[in-house]
């Protein structure tokens, strides 16, 4: 018989249905599911899933006293392997026990091979003979073309990538634990309160720390704005005076005081730009779009992890910008064709050649993120809709023409004094006609000459003051993670969670909380290197 292992429950029962010939029968141990069925060939199956990680490092009972453990014992402590889900670990031995052959089939990152491995250790245990059957299915979509491609084609388990995982996974209890221990007692800081330390929360939490204290030393500078409204033939446009940011109040209220009409106008001018597509989504590009809808960065990757588990998407978690040339992008607007995009990939479908975009990073795991399925509305909640409905036409908008802007500026002299006026609008809709999140509405200009007239309508003066910089939204802050090199494409959205749980931070934009900027000053100031990019 032969046993496939996943990562998750969903995906075991998929892919059973996906490789069965007559069927799915369904049992369970100790509440565990899994699907026996008969593949294409003949061959008995049992495919079951697992609940992420099933076994854990920590270190021994003896050195979980805080109190009387010296924290840097735990730099050279032995680390064990403890069960997190003692039913999960059951059924697989039992499973493993009547196996033959053995097929790892969890995700394909670091994380997944690590998973994997752990996995293959334990059915080892009860039935070493398993060693000479293993191997490992690589897929980047839970659907029926890339799972047969996948089990068609069957790999080896890297125990290097799990081995890089696993040193991880080590380094992350040592680092977090060493130091979590340290600064909470140093504080008298124990129990529910303890102050929280981590290898790549910590110089994020100092990253946002950063911009709340420029925010606070800001120091704002007033100044005054003179506008006017117009009229050209009926139709109403705003227009401001040539120097926007009046340093002194005195000259800008003189200005103010003698302005009367009629404006004249002066030079117009027209141009017009090309606005390329944007690259395919990555996981960085795609939960920074989902936060601008207003979802969470962790609720982003929550969601888009059901949409790969009901075979919507393709693997969430990538890295890639650049589709790879096995992909096919007319099977796939195809799809989108049969539901409710079929206008937008009617016209993409009558191309004679898609060509499309690329972005800066090209990997060679996962595909970038394009839509493997085809659910209608009704199928999914709101806010599942509406993250498949970003990914479809992200998917699109890569394969559709470049857009193109014209923009018009009118300079205009009202009683001596220069004013000028800007308007936008889009010529060729192109890729915006079907990935509308990015289009910004028009600011039309009435049809001026040099030498037209314009009504005085109405004037504006306005006292401000410069603002200091902006506090990170969440999908901006993963930019900056990605920049610096902090956590990778599987982990961000969790780490800046983590600093939402811990009390650190509030709100969208995120603001530290005065805890946040204290732990933030203390690891400045007494170590520095914990807190520094560079070392994580």
């Amino acid at each position: 018989m032969r046993l496939i292992i996943t990562e998750k429950n969903d995906a075991a029962k998929k892919i059973a249905g996906i490789l069965s010939q007559n069927g799915v029968k369904e049992e369970s141990f100790y509440k565990i599911p899994y699907y026996l069925f008969t593949d294409e060939a003949g061959g008995e199956s049992v495919a079951v899933g697992l609940k992420g990680h099933v076994v854990q490092v920590d270190f021994p009972s003896e050195y979980s006293d805080w109190r009387k453990v010296e924290p840097k014992a735990l730099i050279d402590a032995p680390l064990i392997k403890t069960e997190t889900a003692k039913a999960v670990v059951r059924a697989v031995r039992k499973l493993a026990l009547d196996a033959s052959t053995l097929i790892i089939a969890t995700d394909f990152d670091r994380e997944g091979e690590l998973i994997g491995l752990e996995a293959l250790n334990l059915a080892l245990e009860e039935n070493p003979k398993l060693v000479r059957g293993v191997r490992r299915a690589r897929f980047s979509a839970l659907t029926a073309g890339e799972i047969k491609r996948a089990f068609g084609d069957l790999d080896h388990l890297s125990e290097p990538l799990a081995r890089a995982g696993e040193a991880r996974q080590d380094i992350d209890l040592i680092w977090g634990a060493v130091l979590t221990r340290f600064v909470s007692l140093a504080t008298s800081r124990l129990g529910s309160s303890f102050l929280s330390v981590g290898r790549v929360q910590s110089p994020t939490l100092v990253l946002i720390a950063q911009r709340e204290k420029e925010r606070r030393a800001f120091v704002p500078e007033p100044y005054w704005v003179v506008k006017v409204d117009l009229d050209a033939g009926g139709q109403i446009f705003g227009a401001v005076h040539k120097e926007e940011r009046f340093t002194d109040e005195a000259r800008a209220q003189a200005v103010f005081d003698r302005l009367a009409g009629p404006a004249v106008v002066t030079a117009v001018k027209k141009t017009s730009r090309k606005v390329p597509k944007p690259a395919p989504f990555n996981t960085t590009s795609f939960t920074s779009a989902a936060t601008s809808l207003g979802y969470s960065a962790a609720a982003a990757m929550r969601i888009a992890e059901d949409l790969y588990m009901a075979g919507h998407i393709s693997y969430p978690r990538t890295d890639n910008t650049v589709y790879p040339s096995s992909l096919d992008l007319r099977e796939t607007l195809d799809m989108l064709a049969h539901g409710e995009f079929a206008a937008e990939a009617g016209r993409l479908l009558a191309q004679s050649a898609l060509h499309p975009s690329r972005g800066d990073k090209r990997t060679t795991d996962h595909p970038p993120i394009y839509p493997t399925g085809n659910p209608s509305r009704r199928e999914l909640g709101d806010r599942e809709w509406r993250l498949y409905e970003l990914v479809a036409r992200r998917f699109m908008a890569t394969l559709a023409g470049e857009a193109v802007m014209e923009s018009n500026r009118v300079d205009l002299e009202l009683t001596d004094e220069p004013f000028f006026a800007r308007g936008n609008r889009v010529v060729t809709p192109g890729w915006l006609d079907y990935y509308p999140y990015s289009r910004q509405k028009d600011s039309e200009l009435p049809l001026l000459h040099e030498g037209d007239e314009c009504r005085l309508v109405d004037k504006q003066f306005e006292a401000k003051e410069t603002q200091p910089p902006s506090r990170y939204g969440q999908g901006t802050l993963i930019e900056l993670m990605e920049k610096h090199n902090l956590g990778t494409k599987a982990t961000r959205h969790s780490i800046i969670q983590n600093l939402y749980d811990r009390g650190y931070v509030h709100g969208n934009p995120i603001e530290p909380t005065e805890m946040g900027l204290k732990m933030a000053e203390a690891l400045q100031e007494f170590a520095p290197r914990i807190a520094s990019p560079e070392m994580t």
